[in-house]
């Protein structure tokens, strides 16, 4: 069954059927939250369903038979109405998939199928960077031809905040011009990245992270850990399957202590350039880059506490139970600070880490930028960290 696929959100899947079995499903959706909380999974479901010859039907509830014809070709993604958008390796000559070098077209057709059969894994082909124009024209000229096969067509934008500005001005064209039976989903991590007008023009439909209890039991039903070893993990998962996943297996206290080591060298008085430098080499010599994507997960986890602290103080909630006197200390000096600006940076260096650039210059950029963000507390209240 289709919506069995998705992990949770009870509240939207519901929603999502009775806008099918009302008769107001939405021409435009956007479906914004982290990946690993299930906003590709959450369109898949949505496209499989609608596209369904024999869906299963109960009240106001409604799902894919799983047997039909049209459920065989989306199962692997590889259904005339579904279509998938996001963004493509850099290259003069590439435009569109089609575009692609053979190798690459088999690396893309690698991850349909993946996102088909687990949409929790990570979409994106290497060197990937940006959504462009001549994509969102290609788009627009498929959306003006008939239906091949009868169900509703879905495209699926996914990080939809990765369209370039000139795609971002086709898109809304697109979206200013709705097609009969279409329903355009968009995903995103980042709205705010998004043109306000595009927003304003779709159903938005905010993803909340997952409950750890529910990454549990995801991790356990998937092989991957004992339930044991999945609770020591997912309080860092931030509500994210996929970012619980890439910690199974990892030493998530060596892994923290470097990124807080990071944090602090960036923090310290004058005498901070070199010494921080080398712990940045040093952290991103032999690294890959799901470890460096850890290690800044872990940062903005520490971070997060940081703030809850700042704002709560001992009673608040924390994911480093057993770092909350360093936590207090670290408030203590710099609870005035900009925490979302210093999230939001350690996001777009994330952002990065999965893009073809040095992972030793995504630390440092990282590390500095956070640095500024923190000068102003740590003026007005000393360093405590």
């Amino acid at each position: 069954m289709a919506w069995n696929q998705v992990i949770g959100q009870d509240r939207i899947k519901r929603m999502l059927q009775r806008s099918i079995t009302g008769g107001r499903t939405p021409q435009s959706l956007l479906l914004s939250g982290e990946s690993g909380a299930g906003t590709l999974a959450l369109a898949i479901a949505f496209a499989r369903v609608v596209n369904c010859e024999r869906p299963i039907q109960a009240d106001d509830m409604i799902d894919a038979c799983a047997s039909c014809r049209s459920c065989l070709q989306a199962a692997s993604l590889q259904h005339p109405n579904i279509t998938v958008v996001a963004a493509l390796p850099s290259g003069t000559k590439i435009e569109t998939t089609a575009d692609l070098p053979p190798a690459q077209i088999e690396e893309w057709k690698g991850l349909m199928a993946g996102a088909a059969a687990d949409p929790y894994a990570d979409f994106r082909m290497p060197g990937a960077t940006l959504i462009r124009i001549p994509q969102i024209r290609d788009l627009k000229r498929s959306l003006s031809l008939s239906n091949s096969q009868e169900g509703r067509r879905v495209v699926i934008l996914h990080h939809a905040d990765e369209m370039n500005q000139e795609a971002s001005n086709a898109f809304l064209k697109t979206l200013e011009e709705p097609h009969h039976n279409v329903t355009l989903i968009l995903t995103t991590e980042r709205p705010e990245r998004m043109l306000p007008t595009i927003v304003s023009r779709c159903q938005e439909v905010v993803v909340p992270p997952l409950d750890d209890t529910e990454i549990v039991a995801a991790l356990v039903a998937e092989g991957r850990c004992t339930a044991d070893e999945a609770s020591l993990v997912t309080p860092f998962a931030n509500g994210s399957l996929s970012r619980a996943r890439e910690f199974v297996g990892e030493d998530v206290g060596a892994e923290r202590e470097q990124a807080v080591t990071l944090l602090r060298l960036a923090l310290k008085g004058r005498d901070f350039r070199v010494e921080l430098a080398d712990a940045v080499a040093a952290a991103a010599d032999g690294r890959d880059r799901q470890k460096a994507s850890l290690l800044l997960s872990l940062m903005a986890v520490w971070l997060r506490d940081a703030r809850s602290m700042a704002v709560m103080g001992a009673v608040a909630p924390i994911a480093n139970i057993d770092q909350r006197e360093a936590l207090e200390r670290f408030a203590a000096g710099f609870g005035m600070a900009d925490f979302d600006q210093a999230l939001t940076v350690i996001e777009a260096a994330s952002a990065d880490v999965k893009r073809n650039v040095s992972l030793a210059s995504i630390l440092l950029t990282c590390l500095l930028d956070l640095r500024r963000i923190f000068a102003q507390a740590r003026a007005a209240t000393g360093t405590a960290s």
